[in-house]
């Protein structure tokens, strides 16, 4: 909740107990009020029904504040993203974790240096992959009679092409090493995610995108380094 709407509520309750006290002293008489100092002010029928008003009024107001949420950076390419809290879906294990921070040898010493609750998977990859050459072969997919080293051969060949063309994401390989990329480095592997998007790319490959553009965006709004750690 933002200071606000916090402010606010604390009005609302000031509000709520004078006019409570108000009401009282109308309605008793100012001699038998709890504080006959305070009910001598309060008890004028004006006074009260301006409490009153004044009261709904800051009650209607805390109603239709809403909290502040951060907005997402203007993009270099001039192109906005939201990202719901949910549309990432969970972690598991043998994923990379995101994070960033300032100085990724003294992970933590500052207050910026935090997790993003992002992960990547193999599938995230696998799906960029696919935006890039969409004959490459998952592994899952091998089919019996099919000479294996052949179609590693053919994929590892692929995936050599696509280092070349999109360097920053051909980095990111495997789930059980550590990846750091530097500030300047974030700002080539979010130009490179948003290149990829305009290939179209199906809905999983979009939403592996959209992790390492929203990873880019935090990173890029502290000045900080963006790891990829192996849990």
């Amino acid at each position: 909740m933002n200071i606000i709407a916090t402010f606010l509520i604390l009005i609302a309750i000031v509000l709520s107990l004078l006019t409570c006290i108000a009401l009282i002293g109308w309605w008793r008489g100012i001699d038998s009020v709890v504080f006959p100092g305070l009910g001598l002010v309060v008890a004028m029928p004006a006074l009260i029904v301006l409490l009153l008003i004044l009261n709904i009024g800051f009650v209607f107001a805390v109603a239709v504040v809403k909290p502040r949420t951060e907005s997402v950076s203007e993009t270099r390419l001039e192109q906005k993203f939201e990202y719901p809290n949910d549309i990432f879906g969970g972690c598991g294990n043998g994923v990379l974790d995101l994070s960033i921070a300032k100085d990724p040898k003294n992970w933590g010493q500052n207050s910026n240096d935090h997790h993003l609750k992002v992960c990547i998977n193999y599938d995230d990859l696998d799906s960029i992959h696919e935006v890039f050459a969409p004959g490459i072969i998952k592994s899952e997919n091998y089919e019996r009679g099919v000479n294996y080293e052949k179609v590693i051969e053919g994929n590892q060949n692929i995936l050599q092409k696509f280092t070349l063309k999109y360097p920053m994401l051909g980095r990111i390989e495997d789930m059980y090493e550590d990846y750091i990329f530097t500030p300047d480095e974030v700002e080539k592997l979010r130009e490179e995610c948003l290149q990829l998007k305009t290939e179209k790319p199906d809905s999983a490959a979009d939403l592996a995108l959209r992790k390492l553009i929203y990873a880019c965006d935090e990173a890029l709004k502290e000045n900080s380094y963006l790891m990829f750690s192996s849990d």
